[in-house]
C-alpha cells in the first residue's frame, strides 16, 4: 500500500513518529476518541501506538493513516488497516473523525481511499466491527458496501461483524 493518498478534501499519510502529538489530540479527546477502552491517558501511549502500527506495515505493507484537510490543514482523523479481530488474512477497516469535523463525509472519503487501495493490493476481503449504537459509522460502513456477516458478545457487549469482497463498494457519495 502506498504511503500517502489524496482524496477531494483530504491528505492522508502513514502516520509516523513526529505526529504523535497531533494524534494525542484525538486520542485523548473522550468525544472523539471513543472506541475500545476509550481516551488515551498518555502521549507516551500514543507513541506506543504509533510503533506498533509502523511495525505492522514493516511486516504486512499494511497502513494507517492521518487524515488531514488538504492544503495543510489540520490533522482531523485517521484511517487504515490492521489485522484486528478477523486476522491477517482478512483484514479490519478503522477510522476516527475528529468530533468538530464529524458529519462532513470525511470517514466515508478516508475509508473509501483506502479500500481502494485494498482492491489495488490484492486484499480480497476487509471487515469493520462496529457496535450497534453506533448508528453513525454503521451508515458509513454500508454507504462503502459492507455488509453485517454475524454478531458476536465480548467482554463489552455486542459487535457486529461486516465485511465486504475486493471491489464490492460504489466509488462515489458519502
Amino acid at each position: 500500500m502506498r504511503d500517502t493518498l489524496d482524496t477531494p478534501r483530504l491528505a492522508l499519510r502513514r502516520l509516523r513518529p513526529d505526529d504523535a502529538p497531533a494524534l494525542h489530540e484525538l486520542f485523548g479527546d473522550p468525544e472523539t476518541h471513543t472506541i475500545g477502552t476509550g481516551p488515551v491517558a498518555s502521549l507516551a501511549r500514543t507513541e506506543e501506538w504509533i510503533a506498533r502500527r509502523t511495525a505492522f506495515h514493516a511486516e504486512t505493507g499494511l497502513v494507517w493513516y492521518g487524515a488531514w484537510l488538504r492544503d495543510d490543514g489540520p490533522l482531523v482523523g485517521n484511517c487504515g488497516i490492521f489485522a484486528g479481530r478477523t486476522g491477517r488474512a482478512e483484514p479490519e477497516i478503522g477510522y476516527e473523525i475528529r468530533r468538530s469535523h464529524q458529519g462532513r463525509g470525511l470517514a466515508g472519503e478516508a475509508a473509501r481511499a483506502v479500500l481502494a487501495e485494498c482492491d489495488a493490493a490484492g486484499i480480497a476481503r476487509i471487515w469493520a466491527t462496529v457496535r450497534p449504537h453506533n448508528a453513525a459509522s454503521l451508515k458509513v460502513l454500508s454507504r462503502l458496501g459492507m455488509v453485517q456477516a454475524y454478531t458476536r458478545t465480548d467482554e463489552r457487549g455486542e459487535l457486529l461483524y461486516l465485511s465486504r469482497r475486493a471491489g464490492c463498494f460504489t466509488p462515489g457519495g458519502n
